[in-house]
C-alpha cells in the first residue's frame, strides 16, 4: 500500500482557468498608485545630484559629454540602477508610472519622454514653475510621460 492520496477513477478532471502566477518579486515591483509624493525640495536635490554626475562625466571630451546626456535622458529606466537615478537613491524617490505604480525600470519609452524635455533651452525653468503649482507634483515631463515621483517607502 501506498501513501500517495488516490484519485478516485469516475471522479471528473476539472479544468481552472490559467492563472496569472505572482511571485513576491513581481509584487514588490507594483506600487500602490497612490503611493506618497515626493516634495519638491527633494526632487530638486536629486537632480541636482544627478545634474553633477553628468557634468563630472562631460570632463572626457565628447564621448563624456554624450554619456552624460544619455545618462540624464535613461536614468530613470537604466536596470544597473534599479530603475531609480543615483540622485534618486540618494533622496529615496522613484519614477514610477502614474496608471499604475509600477517603477520605470526598463521601461525607456516613458523615461526619455519625461527627461528629453530638460534639454530643451529653458524649458527647465518652465518645469520647475510647473512642479511648484501642480498640487500632484507633477512637471510636464511626467504629464507627458504619465509618470510621477514618488517617496520610496
Amino acid at each position: 500500500m501506498t501513501d500517495e492520496p488516490t484519485k478516485p477513477e469516475d471522479s471528473p478532471e476539472v479544468e481552472t482557468p490559467l492563472q496569472e502566477a505572482v511571485t513576491p518579486e513581481a509584487e514588490a515591483e507594483t506600487l500602490p498608485p497612490e503611493a506618497t509624493p515626493s516634495t519638491i525640495g527633494n526632487r530638486v536635490i536629486a537632480i541636482v545630484i544627478d545634474a553633477l554626475i553628468a557634468g563630472a562625466c562631460s570632463i572626457v571630451p565628447v564621448i563624456g559629454v554624450l554619456v552624460g546626456m544619455a545618462y540624464i535622458i535613461t536614468r530613470d529606466a537604466l536596470p544597473f540602477l534599479d530603475g531609480q537615478s543615483i540622485g534618486k537613491k540618494a533622496m529615496k524617490l522613484r519614477a514610477v508610472s502614474a496608471e499604475t505604480g509600477k517603477p520605470l525600470t526598463n521601461d525607456w519609452g516613458p523615461c526619455v519622454i519625461r527627461n528629453i524635455v530638460l534639454y530643451i533651452p529653458f524649458f527647465s525653468i518652465v518645469e520647475l514653475i510647473i512642479l511648484l503649482n501642480n498640487k500632484e507634483g507633477q512637471r510636464l515631463g511626467d504629464q507627458w510621460a504619465k509618470t510621477k515621483v514618488i517617496v520610496e517607502g
